[in-house]
């Protein structure tokens, strides 16, 4: 069973359908189910089963799409601003261009994801997985990536300002070119800074690189 907090309001709006017809039957089938009080359990069954489903293009902002399965769904471009995506199967999901502004994106597994030019300004990813993932040029200022995994992504050119990263797993992921100014916590791993070249870097020679970026994290000792 599926529960948790979920925002009040209208649960059954959405300001865009996908213009896929598929997406929108599907969709409208999962909205008309959803129960009237946010706060009820759900079955799994009832569950938004998007998977692999061309949603490119819509706007689901505000919606309620908590563990959903988005695996290998097209979301290019996409509005998400403050969707509920808590839980959600995002493996391999194509987001580039996506606006997740303030979405809650907590505990989600999304391994592999395409978020290249994505907006997740506040966005919420605590304890998620997002190991393998491409956020060459996503703006992520102000998230929450407090305990979520980011090993082996691709962070070139993304900026990471005021983000909170406490207990972070970023081992081998790229980060050069990225704005981490403000960005505080502490992350687990070595990190690849080369601009061209792979450049890992761990221990005190990471924390030398974070401080000249003006962040204030702390580097765990590798084991």
């Amino acid at each position: 069973m599926f529960w948790r907090r979920r925002p009040k309001g209208d649960l059954h709006a959405v300001p865009r359908w996908p213009t896929d017809p598929d997406a929108r039957t599907v969709l409208a089938h999962y909205l008309a189910q959803l129960p009237a009080d946010p706060a009820a359990p759900r079955t799994t069954e009832m569950l938004f089963n998007g998977w692999g489903l061309d949603l490119a293009g819509s706007d689901l902002s505000g919606l309620d799409l908590g563990g959903a399965e988005l695996g290998e769904a097209r979301l290019t471009g996409a509005r998400l601003v403050d969707t509920d995506l808590y839980g959600a199967w995002m493996l391999a999901t194509d987001l580039s261009g996506a606006d997740l502004t303030g979405a809650d994106l907590g505990t989600a597994q999304a391994r592999d994801c395409v978020l290249r030019a994505a907006r997740l300004t506040g966005a919420r990813l605590m304890k998620a997985d997002f190991a393998a993932s491409d956020f060459r040029d996503a703006d992520l200022d102000g998230a929450d990536l407090r305990r979520a995994s980011f090993g082996d992504s691709d962070f070139r050119g993304a900026s990471l300002r005021g983000c909170r990263l406490d207990r972070a797993n970023f081992d081998r992921a790229r980060l050069a070119g990225a704005d981490l100014t403000g960005a505080s916590g502490a992350v687990d791993g070595a990190i690849d800074i080369g601009a061209e070249a792979p450049l890992l870097v761990h221990g005190a020679e990471l924390a030398e690189w974070f401080d000249r970026q003006g962040a204030a994290i702390g580097v765990a000792v590798c084991r």
